[in-house]
């Protein structure tokens, strides 16, 4: 009976390393991998209770909501904000937002 417990414990411990090594493996391809991300410069238009509404310079609209926003950042109208959005250029796309210094 110990014979077998003892074995069931050493292949127990062998499974958790086994794992630990692939996890670490994992963990650095996944920090490895760039996310893809392009651009684009809004000016603030509008401000309501929940989002912000902006324009780029070619006329293109946008509504975003303040949870994108970074935090600490003081957007105000007529700021101008850069938005990443993912390069799969979903409509829902939109990754973060940060104010333009």
């Amino acid at each position: 009976m110990r014979v077998f417990v003892l074995f069931l414990l050493t292949l127990i411990l062998g499974m958790m390393i086994y794992l630990k090594l692939e996890m670490d493996e994992a963990r650095n391809a996944s920090s490895q991998v760039k996310a893809e991300f392009f651009t684009e410069e809004f000016t603030i238009t509008q401000i309501d209770d929940s989002g912000y509404h902006g324009v780029s310079r070619n006329g293109k609209s946008i509504y975003f909501k303040k949870e994108k926003l970074e935090s600490g950042s003081g957007v105000h109208i007529d700021d101008t904000v850069i938005l990443y959005f993912d390069k799969s250029e979903r409509v829902d796309g939109l990754v973060k937002v940060e104010k333009k210094n």
